[in-house]
C-alpha cells in the first residue's frame, strides 16, 4: 500500500470544530506587521474529536499582516476575517481538549470560513466505516452537492482501490468529468489523481489515459471553464509525458468523438504538437 501524497484535511485532523467569533479585542493595524489580542469564540458544533469548551472561550491570537515575501507563513488567522459573527471551522491535531491550545499555529493546520466546508463536513462526519465501493457510490449519489473537501476525503478512502481497478477508476473519472458535479469537486478529484499519478508513478497507463480524457472533457465544459487553462497547459501535457509517453491512439482508442473535439479546439502548442503527431 502506497501512501498517497494527497492530503484530506478532514482525515488528517484529530479535531474539527465549528466556531463563531463573539468578541474581538484586537488593536488597529496602523502600519503594524502583526497585532496581538484576544477573540471570544463559541463552539457551535464538533465534527471530529472532542474539546472541552462551554460558553465563550477567550483565545489569545497573533495576527500577521502582509508585506513580507509571498511564501512567508502568516499564521492561521491571516486568511480569515475576525469580526464578531464570523463562523469558522478549525482543523486541528486533537492532541489536547483545550480549545485555546488547539486553535493555535502550533496545533491547528487551517482555519476556513465555515460556509465553504460545512456542507461537505456533514457528508463525511460521523460515518460508519465504508468500503471503497460504498464511497464511490456515495460520491456518485452526491455529485451535485459535494465540494472539494468531500472529494479529497473520498480520494484518500478509495485511492488503492481505484489505482488497482480500471473499472473503479473509470467510475471516479465519470464523476470528475460530469458537468453536474460542482466545479470545485471536479478540480479536487482531477488534482488528486494527477498528484498521485505524478508523484507515485503507480497509476497504470490506461488509467492515466482515462484521466487525460476526463481532463479534456472538464476543460471543454462551459460550466467548468475555470479549470481549462490549468488542465490544458499543465496537467494534461505532464500526464502525456511521464513516466512514459502516451500517444494519441492510447488516449482516444474508441473515443473518436472526443478526439475530433480535441482536434477542433484551440490548444496550447505542446498539445497541438501531440495531437498532430509531432
Amino acid at each position: 500500500m502506497t501512501t498517497t501524497p494527497v492530503i484530506s484535511e478532514y482525515a488528517a485532523a484529530g479535531l474539527v470544530v465549528h466556531l463563531r467569533i463573539e468578541d474581538e479585542q484586537l488593536p488597529a493595524w496602523q502600519g503594524a506587521v502583526s497585532r496581538t489580542g484576544t477573540l471570544g469564540v463559541r463552539v457551535l458544533e464538533t465534527f471530529k474529536g472532542a474539546v472541552a469548551a462551554s460558553g465563550v472561550v477567550e483565545l489569545p491570537i497573533v495576527e500577521h499582516g502582509g508585506g513580507g515575501l509571498v511564501f512567508d507563513s502568516y499564521g492561521i488567522w491571516a486568511p480569515v476575517p475576525t469580526a464578531p459573527g464570523t463562523e469558522l471551522v478549525a482543523f486541528c491535531d486533537g492532541m489536547s481538549p483545550d480549545l485555546a491550545s488547539q486553535v493555535s499555529d502550533e496545533h491547528c493546520s487551517s482555519l476556513v470560513v465555515a460556509e465553504v466546508v460545512l456542507a461537505d463536513l456533514r457528508l463525511v462526519a460521523g460515518r460508519r466505516p465504508m468500503t471503497a465501493d460504498q464511497w464511490l457510490a456515495e460520491a456518485d449519489r452526491v455529485r451535485s452537492e459535494a465540494g472539494a473537501l468531500f472529494a479529497r476525503f473520498v480520494w484518500v478512502q478509495v485511492r488503492d482501490a481505484v489505482v488497482a481497478s480500471a473499472d473503479r477508476f473509470n467510475l471516479l473519472m465519470r464523476i470528475a468529468e460530469d458537468g453536474r458535479s460542482r466545479t470545485e469537486a471536479q478540480d479536487a478529484y482531477l488534482l488528486a489523481a494527477y498528484e498521485d499519478a505524478t508523484v507515485t508513478g503507480e497509476l497504470p497507463t490506461p488509467s492515466r489515459a482515462r484521466l487525460v480524457r476526463a481532463m479534456f472533457r472538464a476543460a471543454f465544459d462551459p460550466g467548468s471553464s475555470a479549470l481549462r487553462e490549468r488542465l490544458l497547459e499543465t496537467f494534461v501535457p505532464n500526464l502525456l509525458q511521464a513516466p512514459t509517453r502516451i500517444g494519441v491512439p492510447e488516449v482516444f482508442a474508441d473515443q473518436a468523438e472526443l478526439e475530433l473535439r480535441v482536434r477542433d479546439e484551440q490548444l496550447p502548442g505542446v498539445l497541438r504538437d501531440w495531437i498532430g503527431g509531432a
